[in-house]
């Protein structure tokens, strides 16, 4: 008998510190308000947001910041174009054609952050235990998957007229130019849109990285984003 109740209390013990470990952010969801929770989840996005704008929208911020990791170059949808401008004596239109879109985009500080805020501050949530206690970047998945077509439609006029002032339609016309005498194979590429795109990719992946520091370091968190903890 006493025996079995030692069992007992061992398997009571052992019942109530596995059930404090919180592996579904079901704690989370009784322990704070719709508000509190609200809070945490846009002080997030907020905070992420504003931390790829100052990593990206400085002097040519795509272009240097960490090593080049967000430089746009056009590799993936112009790499014949490129190669054999190279073999001809004119790769220096193709430098000059990237280190002038990093400019561009590294210029459009102003117009992303009007564009993140409108959306941030649009932003509707359904299931907020699931983002509080879903991976690294479940919020900005999530901000991602409903504002992304928001954002590029925000960023269309302020690109384009970029284009024009960083000489980026100019280069590349002549580039098409070039290779079409060369090959005489036309060029069909939506320059504007893949700019758009790439800048877009550059501030995802920089909110992710916030957000994994906010989920994981204290020193990112703040009143309201407590709740990762």
């Amino acid at each position: 008998m006493k025996k079995n109740k030692i069992l007992l209390a061992t398997l009571i013990v052992a019942w109530t510190m596995t059930s404090c470990v919180d592996n579904s952010g079901q704690y989370v969801g009784q322990l704070y308000t719709t508000a509190q929770k609200h809070a945490a989840v846009n002080e997030c996005l907020v905070q992420s947001k504003d931390s790829a704008l100052n990593h990206l929208f400085t002097d040519y911020g795509y272009y240097n910041y960490n090593n080049g990791a967000y430089r746009i170059d056009y590799s993936t949808v112009a790499a014949a174009l490129m190669d054999t401008l190279s073999k001809h004596g004119l790769g220096f239109l193709s430098d000059s054609l990237i280190l002038a879109t990093n400019h561009l985009a590294s210029n459009c500080r102003t117009a992303m952050s009007d564009a993140l805020t409108t959306a941030v501050k649009e932003m509707e949530y359904w299931d907020y235990d699931g983002l509080i206690g879903g991976d690294d970047g479940a919020i900005t998945q999530y901000f991602k998957k409903f504002k992304n077509d928001d954002l590029k439609a925000a960023l269309q006029s302020p690109v384009s007229i970029r284009m024009n002032v960083f000489n980026v339609n100019n280069i590349w016309n002549e580039m098409v130019a070039q290779y079409y005498s060369i090959c005489g194979t036309p060029v069909g590429v939506d320059v504007q849109g893949y700019i758009i795109n790439k800048m877009l990719d550059g501030v995802y992946s920089e909110m992710m990285e916030e957000e994994h520091l906010i989920r994981t370091d204290t020193t990112h968190q703040n009143e309201n984003t407590i709740l990762f903890r």
